[in-house]
């Protein structure tokens, strides 16, 4: 009798321990799900934010960014530059990949030339590194301008100086790697990032801590878990099957009743834009002059009713160097278009499970249709969505896009037209060849005044018209976040190891 007392109070004991581990274990894991997009860890190849917030967590590189937007060291232990801005140092920390193996010098020179071999976008941004377009043509590594000088150090040469080039290497896409040779992928069981992926799916990615990161909050999430669903962002949250609402829009409701339950968190996305691409195999250019002097910024914005939205009247955000306001434009409406060319009907690609992507469309549509032009709405999936405008075979769609960096020269290289991450139907040497030399400039009012000019010539094309700056990304973070870091450019852009979750 006593024996089966003992056994029973063993077990009460026992059940109560495990309950308390499993309490402990779901307070350290976060879940964030996702929309059902195509996901691409490899940091080299993503083309979306759901993307890149899987691959900042797992990847990182020689620099990085603080909460403030200054550049900081990461992999990288100390740098230097020559005085002609032309030459960089870089000496690395004793780190190594998640299997343990060393992190070097020639895993970074390896990493920079992969983005060139892919065709990345970041290589537009960086084409400037000496040797580049001769090594795009030969793939001889010994022509590219990144020299290993031991294991643990190495030599990036410019080909011309560069205000921004350390703002560059912070960037997710620049992150080492654990390839060895340019042409081939890397090992999907080695990370350079604080997280490892310890499982996947078509639609679950699992993440788990396995290194300590000068960034981390004190007590970061020790496990991630990032899911796809077509779900309600609102009813997840309410079930405890999420823990992040923070790029989702939701209702005032909604909201309300979250926080009253310990839902918090911090403005994200404000520096994201609207657009609209219209493709000019189905939108002749007269046609989109026309639909261009009929988008009124400042109406519309007036129209959608939503605070936090500023008027666009360019491509970079303001706050950044180089906003265009709207006198800096109104040459461009001054001499009225009208289309008087072949009737034409071109669908307008937007969301089908937003209202507020229904409003937007419905608005331009009422804009736009005339007597030759007639806006057919389309609403569709958000992944289909992503593949017809990252295809270019939208024939309008309204866009969405942050930036990938604090500088507005990362919004203006999506822009040059040799690159597939351009998506704006806009091909121009003479844009090209001022991009370029933007970056060169370091007088920052100067540097201002280029990309000003840059954006004026894009606009010229009529391909793309800016709508509004701001998002109704909720930034709610569930009960189990004790603190979530400033992130105004978006939940992709930040390390999850700094966010804190609360004690048990």
């Amino acid at each position: 009798m006593i024996a089966q007392h003992f056994r029973i109070v063993a077990c009460v004991l026992l059940i109560a321990i495990c309950g308390c581990t499993q309490k402990k274990e779901n307070r350290m894991e976060l879940r964030v799900h996702i929309p059902d997009v195509k996901i691409q860890t490899d940091p080299q190849k993503m083309e979306d934010a759901y993307s890149m917030m899987i691959a900042l967590q797992l990847y990182r590189g020689l620099l990085r960014y603080n909460e403030s937007g200054d550049v900081k060291d990461d992999i990288a232990q100390s740098w230097t530059q020559s005085p002609d801005n032309l030459t960089y140092s870089f000496k690395l920390k004793k780190a190594s990949f998640s299997d343990g193996t060393p992190i070097t010098a020639q895993n970074v020179q390896m990493s920079f030339a992969r983005l060139f071999y892919l065709g990345s976008s970041m290589a537009a941004d960086i084409d400037y590194i000496a040797g580049a377009e001769d090594f795009k043509k030969t793939w001889d590594i010994s022509k590219f301008g990144i020299k290993v000088i031991s294991p643990s150090e190495l030599e990036i040469k410019l080909s011309h100086p560069s205000a921004i080039f350390l703002k560059q290497v912070a960037v997710v896409d620049c992150s080492i790697l654990p390839i060895n040779d340019f042409r081939k992928n890397p090992s999907t069981t080695a990370f350079s990032g604080p997280y490892k992926l310890v499982s996947s799916s078509d639609s679950e990615f699992n993440l788990e801590k396995w290194r300590s990161d000068s960034f981390d909050s004190p007590r970061p999430p020790e496990k991630i878990q990032f899911f796809k669903s077509a779900e309600s962002p609102e009813n997840l949250a309410r079930e405890g099957r999420t823990d992040s609402l923070d790029y989702d829009e939701i209702s005032y409701s909604a909201t309300t009743e979250l926080r009253s339950k310990g839902w918090s968190g911090d403005a994200s996305e404000l520096t994201w834009e609207i657009f609209v691409i219209l493709n000019p195999k189905y939108v002749p250019l007269e046609a989109r002059r026309e639909t261009y002097q009929k988008t009124n910024a400042k109406e519309l914005v007036k129209f959608l009713g939503v605070s936090q939205f500023v008027p666009a009247y360019g491509l970079i955000p303001n706050g950044f160097g180089g906003t265009l306001f709207e006198n800096d434009v109104a040459d461009f409406t001054k001499t009225p278009h009208v289309y008087k060319g072949k009737k034409i009907a071109f669908k307008l690609d937007y969301l089908a499970d937003s209202q507020f992507d229904l409003k937007l469309a419905r608005w331009l549509k009422e804009k736009w249709d005339s007597k030759n032009i007639e806006v057919v709405l389309n609403p569709i999936k958000r992944g289909e969505k992503l593949t017809r405008m990252f295809s270019k075979t939208a024939e309008a769609t309204i866009g969405k896009k942050g930036t990938d960096y604090p500088d507005g020269y990362s919004v203006l290289t999506y822009f040059k037209g040799k690159y597939e991450s351009n998506y704006f139907h806009v091909n121009d040497p003479k844009i090209d060849a001022a991009i370029s030399a933007a970056s060169r400039e370091f007088d920052s009012t100067k540097r201002a005044g280029l990309y000003k000019e840059v954006q004026r010539n894009i606009l010229s094309h009529y391909t793309n018209i800016p709508l509004y700056f701001g998002s109704q990304a909720s930034g709610l973070w569930s009960s189990k976040v004790a603190v979530i870091p400033s992130h105004p450019l978006g939940a992709h852009t930040m390390p999850f190891e700094s966010i804190e979750v609360k004690a048990q």
